[in-house]
């Protein structure tokens, strides 16, 4: 959850290069709207209960009991296009907000 209030507490930064944030987990919408309130997070947490965007960027990660996305950060252009990305299979292991608000920067015009 750190990951996700530390790229909140960078948000004016990300708007300035014209980024939008959003996370994507396997939980139902519901819990998802509870972390949101709950962080006081202004970007939103999907849910993806059949793991299809999940399989699109090949982060399943069975954990013997069910399936769960790998931690992953994406920066992706507005063409669609990934222009950077942080993969770890140990969850507790993010990159730093700063290093994200970074690769947006190198985007911009």
């Amino acid at each position: 959850m750190a990951e996700l209030q530390g790229l909140q507490l960078k948000m004016n930064e990300l708007k300035k290069h014209d980024a939008a944030v959003l996370a994507i987990v396997v939980d139902p919408t519901a819990k998802n709207a509870e972390v949101v309130e709950h962080l006081g997070l202004s970007y939103p947490i999907l849910s993806d209960p059949e793991l299809q965007t999940i399989d699109a960027y090949d982060l399943r990660h069975d954990d013997g009991e069910r399936s769960i996305a790998r931690s992953a950060t994406f920066v992706i252009d507005k063409e669609g296009v990934v222009r950077w990305r942080d993969l770890t299979d140990n969850f507790r292991m993010r990159p730093h907000p700063e290093t994200v608000v970074a690769a947006v920067a190198d985007l911009s015009p």
